[in-house]
């Protein structure tokens, strides 16, 4: 399982979520769950498959195996103090497993 964060370098919204996602260590809301950063605006990367993102970031997304489709979770309030987030986390990844 991959938790997903859609990022845009130099965006403050998303260097904050980046810091608390590593904070709460998403491996403790389930063992199996590994955390991937993909910046949107990175040159190598097909533009236009992120291109829906440009003015969303940051966005988690969540794919639950290699051969399932990722899946965007609803937007997260940057108001979230670290135990917050981790439950929101938990809550959705529940959902959707």
């Amino acid at each position: 399982m991959i938790l997903f964060i859609f990022v845009r370098r130099g965006c403050c919204l998303c260097d904050e979520l980046k810091k608390e996602l590593k904070a709460i260590d998403v491996k403790t809301i389930n063992s199996d769950l590994q955390l991937k950063e993909i910046d949107i605006d990175r040159f190598d990367l097909y533009q236009n498959k992120f291109k829906k993102y440009d003015y969303e970031v940051p966005v988690i997304g969540f794919r639950k195996d290699v051969s399932s489709s990722i899946i965007e979770l609803p937007r997260v309030s940057p108001r979230l103090n670290n135990l917050q987030l981790k439950n929101w986390l938990q809550k959705n990844i529940d959902f959707l497993i």
